[in-house]
């Protein structure tokens, strides 16, 4: 068998490869495996696999095989065991499509961004690498017939690598997450007790005067404090994407209803401009959302005149769909433009700064692309590539690859 002789090639060279990277092995009893899934139905795949790999260690751990035969299998164990590491996913199971529709389980509805995926296939034309890599979020595409033992030793221990430093990532943003919320809990406490005594004053203050305005002052930044908390808290609570299936026209005219109240609410009117192609996403809807919002707030915000016109529109792209927002506004000066993006950066006399930083945390964890094309004194268009799942008229569950 082919794909035998590629992995047991060339084993006897490499009982030493990546030997300092290991513990004692007293050391490596206190810690817990790594967990790597086998999904093949071939039954001899999953024995060299665990030959191969049998005295694997990185950083002290060895490896927890965990072995599915079908997709059906695979998908099941992955909810049992969201905490694999690496999946070796082969293409044609019960299926041609089988290994994929896997991948696209574990990202979508299993919403896991951790695992690492690595595609095995003995028939690569079921699956070209390029459509499938940037597709599907596969992190390598392996053929059964060039994965020697050496190179799946490599190709294991890489991805693992990669799993670890994800997973320092994750417990990081988790820390933040936490500290953002409690930080903003105790700016919130110390600005209600501010701005309640300072209505106190306000109304022990006999004349209008000096003082009076100060207590004002006090009044409208405490007002303006908490909308920054608020807006900072909104930003931490930012996390990874649960993935589902959303008609983005009807997610556009939501936003679009809901700036109309926004910007009524400020003594403006919206004129605006909708070419909307019946696309179906794969997005976090509630993200979406919030990335729309600060969009089109954006635009309201920066168009001075009455009305405000607003052009939206998506259309299918290339490896996607593409959607935007275009206003005819004030623009972006040249010495703004790196910054938009940052946190607490604002040209909005009471604005907190953190409507485009939102937006772009957004379109970062749906590892989408946020492009600006803007001139002064004549508007910005904000383009948001939304790669991967987007079709025209059809749920991604139709699209097959071939």
């Amino acid at each position: 068998m082919t794909e035998e002789r590629s992995l047991i090639d060339g084993q006897a060279d490499e009982d030493l490869l990546f030997a300092d990277e290991d513990l004692s092995e007293d050391e490596a009893t206190e810690l817990s495996a790594w967990k790597l899934m086998i999904v093949d139905d071939q039954e001899d795949v999953h024995n060299m696999t665990r030959l191969v790999l049998g005295d694997f260690s990185f950083e002290g751990r060895g490896l927890n095989f965990l072995s599915a035969y079908s997709g059906k299998e695979a998908r099941e164990l992955i909810e049992e065991h969201p905490d694999t590491a690496v999946i070796l996913l082969d293409v044609v199971m019960e299926d041609n499509q089988a290994g994929l529709d896997v991948a696209r389980f574990i990202r979508n509805e299993a919403a896991n961004r951790l695992t690492r995926i690595i595609l095995r296939t003995g028939q690569p034309g079921q699956a070209p690498e390029r459509k499938v890599v940037t597709e599907l979020d596969i992190n390598d595409y392996k053929q059964k017939t060039e994965l020697t033992a050496q190179k799946l030793f490599t190709t294991v221990t890489t991805a693992i690598r990669s799993f670890r430093d994800l997973l320092v990532i994750e417990e990081g943003r988790k820390s933040m997450h936490l500290l953002a919320l409690s930080v903003a809990h105790q700016v919130r406490n110390r600005t209600v007790a501010i701005a309640g005594f300072a209505n106190l004053l306000l109304k022990k203050a006999k004349e209008n005067g000096a003082v009076k305005e100060y207590i004002r002052t006090i009044l409208d930044e405490s007002v303006r404090l908490e909308e920054m908390v608020s807006a900072v808290n909104s930003y931490a609570t930012i996390g990874m994407p649960t993935m589902e299936k959303v008609q983005l026209a009807d997610v556009v005219e939501d936003a679009c209803d809901r700036a109309d109240v926004r910007a009524q609410l400020g003594g403006k009117k919206v004129e605006w401009t909708k070419n909307l192609e019946t696309l179906q996403a794969e997005a976090d809807l509630e993200l979406l959302a919030r990335l729309l919002d600060a969009l089109l707030n954006n635009a309201v915000d920066f168009t001075n005149e009455s009305p405000v016109r607003i052009i939206v529109s998506s259309k299918q792209d290339k490896d996607g769909c593409r959607l935007s927002v275009q206003d005819f506004g004030i623009g972006i000066s040249d010495t703004d433009m790196p910054h938009i993006f940052d946190p607490f950066f604002s040209q909005k006399p009471h604005g907190s700064g953190m409507g485009l930083a939102i937006a772009r945390k957004v379109a970062d964890e749906h590892q989408w692309e946020i492009l600006v094309k803007t001139k002064v004194g004549h508007g910005t268009t904000f383009d948001v590539f939304m790669h991967g799942g987007c079709p025209l008229n059809k749920a991604p569950d139709d699209i097959r690859i071939d």
